[in-house]
């Protein structure tokens, strides 16, 4: 604000001076400072029709909001002799049925646009009459408020506009520039949009135009460039009036189609970077984006294996510019980018029949006392016998009791017996009976295969469904003597075979008769496999006494599950 206030003080001797040689008396006293313009108008009229006079330039009565407009007045008033004591209406009035006041700087006055604040004020005489009054203006610049229907000598116009051009350069000649509001002047230095400046001897005519930028700038309806004294012949950087009016450009710039502007050379144009180019020190280099590099060939680029450089703690993916962590599994990827370890008991309540304890990536199922992980599902828990015993101690709650695999429930007894799966013809030769399961074997020159229970022969001819007999030997002829012994111990045989027999028999029979008496027989839900060359023998667990193990059985039951 205060560097205009200088501008315009600095103004006052020039506008005067200039005036006074190039205009003749009866030009409109104009100046224009920023985005606005102001002019003083001598026709003797009210305040309302003084007004239409600066409506018809499409401006209004001057508003003196502050010191800036205040010098404003003051260069434009230089016109005016001291003896003659003439008033110019300004944009300032007090309504109808309105009277002054003292509480604000305007006196309840209001501008022409309806507003009441000002940073400036500089009243004359006050008067304590109601509206409607207007307000006038001397040389001395002293605000004096009067009937607005009194004729005055003029009025003070203001004109607004978005932006101006700067005053033409004329190094040879004369130029008089016609402003939109009618004023006709030589010396402003910024002219509004819509003025016309005239060139003498030339005959150039150019107009202020907005380029649709926010700026403002002269154009020519006599194409660029034109003659090298007016405004540098309409060149961006010099102009050249040897062999007639032609623009040049700055090293490094090129001249446009329009033979008048000048642009930038682009050194990137035609180097075929494949990302980004940039210039340093006037020559262009090629620049690939993040996560790639420059090729041999100093224009494409290629992706960077950022996984070479071992960035993830665990699994490292390569992507097309960049990469991606990834966990193992049991871990996932926090946002600090970290592989934290996923707590799968706490995540999956059930997980485990029994017991659940985390570990790193992973978890492990625990079972309760006389309880074991079941070989074919680690979560799940089945009951084994504390010792190799038969009949092992059943356990269990109210009506419901368990047995190892491998035995069956007694009932009566409340006892599990172990199963004889000899019995069940297993085996293709030889079975051994175990504690809760069995063991196949095979006879000589044949092998066990994976299954634990077929055995094939050794030299690749083929399983046997029976067991083998050995070679038949010849037996010499016995004397006759010897018939009625031979045939007494063949005999004795026959009849061994026979009580045996019969012994099956009555076992059977009484076995039936058991199994009736003694009610429902219950049988493990579960068969273990034959092993394939050793027994089956559960590890021990251990928990006390006898009688403690039995206080703590209810307990461990009843947490199942949890």
């Amino acid at each position: 604000m205060l560097g205009v206030l200088i501008y315009v003080i600095a103004l006052v001797p020039l506008v005067h001076s200039e005036r006074s040689k190039q205009q003749p008396e009866e030009s409109v006293p104009t100046i224009c400072v920023g985005n606005f313009c102001y002019s003083l108008q001598r026709e003797r009229r009210k305040f309302n029709m003084a007004r239409n006079i600066c409506k018809g330039g499409l401006g209004d009565a001057m508003t003196v909001r502050s010191t800036v407009a205040a010098e404003a007045i003051s260069v434009l008033l230089q016109s005016v002799s001291d003896h003659q004591g003439e008033n110019f209406w300004i944009g300032l009035q007090l309504h109808q049925k309105t009277c002054p006041g003292d509480t604000t700087r305007l006196r309840a006055y209001r501008w022409v646009d309806g507003d009441s604040n000002s940073d400036y004020s500089n009243w004359g005489a006050l008067s304590t009459t109601c509206g409607p009054r207007c307000v006038t203006v001397s040389k001395g610049g002293t605000w004096q408020d009067r009937p607005c229907n009194e004729k005055v000598d003029g009025v003070l116009c203001e004109f607004r506009y978005d932006g101006m051009c700067k005053s033409l350069r004329v190094d040879n000649g004369s130029l008089t520039y016609r402003t939109p509001f009618g004023t006709e002047s030589s010396d402003l230095s910024e002219l509004p949009p819509g003025t016309v400046a005239s060139v003498a001897p030339s005959g150039l005519r150019f107009e202020c135009k907005g380029r649709g930028n926010g700026t403002w700038a002269w154009d020519s309806q006599t194409p660029a460039p034109w003659d090298c004294e007016v405004e540098n012949g309409g060149c961006d950087h010099t102009c050249e009036s040897q062999g007639g009016p032609r623009c040049r450009c700055f090293p490094g710039h090129e001249l446009n189609q329009d033979n008048q502007s000048c642009s930038l050379v682009d050194p990137c144009q035609g180097t075929d970077c494949q990302h980004f180019c940039f210039v340093e020190s006037g020559s262009p280099f090629c620049m690939c984006q993040d996560g790639y590099r420059l090729a041999a060939d100093g224009r494409r680029c290629e992706d960077v294996d950022e996984c070479m450089q071992n960035p993830c703690e665990q699994r490292c993916v390569n992507t097309a510019g960049s990469f991606a962590c990834q966990c193992f599994s049991g871990f996932y990827l926090s946002s600090a980018n970290k592989c934290e370890d996923i707590n799968e008991c706490a995540q999956t309540p059930g997980l485990c029949q029994h017991k659940c304890a985390n570990t790193i990536g992973s978890f492990n199922c625990i079972c309760y006392s006389r309880y074991e992980l079941d070989p074919n599902d680690q979560r799940l828990c089945i009951f084994h016998c504390e010792t190799n015993t038969n009949p092992c101690e059943a356990r269990g709650t109210g009506d419901r009791l368990d047995c190892p695999v491998g035995y069956i429930l007694d009932d009566d007894v409340k006892k599990c017996f172990d199963i004889n799966e000899c019995n069940s013809d297993m085996c293709d030769h030889l079975c051994t009976n175990t504690f809760g399961s069995f063991k196949c074997a095979c006879q000589p020159g044949y092998q066990l295969q994976a299954d634990g229970t077929t055995c094939e022969s050794e030299d690749g001819s083929g399983s046997s469904d029976t067991i083998p007999t050995s070679e038949p030997t010849l037996r010499p002829t016995l004397p006759t003597d010897h018939v009625a012994g031979a045939g007494l111990s063949l005999g004795v045989v026959l009849g061994s075979i026979f009580a045996i027999a019969v012994v099956i028999l009555i076992l059977a029979g009484l076995g039936h008769h058991l199994l009736k008496k003694r009610g429902k027989w219950q049988t493990s839900t579960k068969y273990k496999s034959a092993n394939l060359e050793q027994d089956v023998n559960l590890s021990q667990v251990t928990s006390g006494d006898d009688h403690k193990q039995q206080s703590q059985y209810t307990d461990d039951k009843s947490n199942v599950g949890t």
